[in-house]
């Protein structure tokens, strides 16, 4: 990764439990470009993403997010 990176907050809809946000942030984690994912158990529902853009770009996180069968949004875009 380059030294540029940028970061996405992402609002799920559901709640989730802690296995399945354990599970989500690994499957970001995943993503080529992705250098952390994390959210707390107090808001699960938020998700912060920090990413690499010249590698991956704030839509391609989403889309992986609503892949899962979640309903989610950016938020500050």
């Amino acid at each position: 990764m380059n030294d540029a990176i940028a970061d996405v907050t992402v609002h799920i809809d559901e709640s989730i439990d802690p296995e399945t946000r354990i599970s989500l942030e690994n499957r970001l984690l995943a993503l080529n470009g992705v250098a952390a994912a994390s959210s707390d158990n107090g808001r699960s529902h938020l998700l912060v993403v920090k990413f690499d853009p010249e590698r991956l770009q704030s839509h391609d996180i989403l889309q992986a997010v609503i892949a899962t069968g979640l309903h989610a949004e950016l938020i500050g875009l």
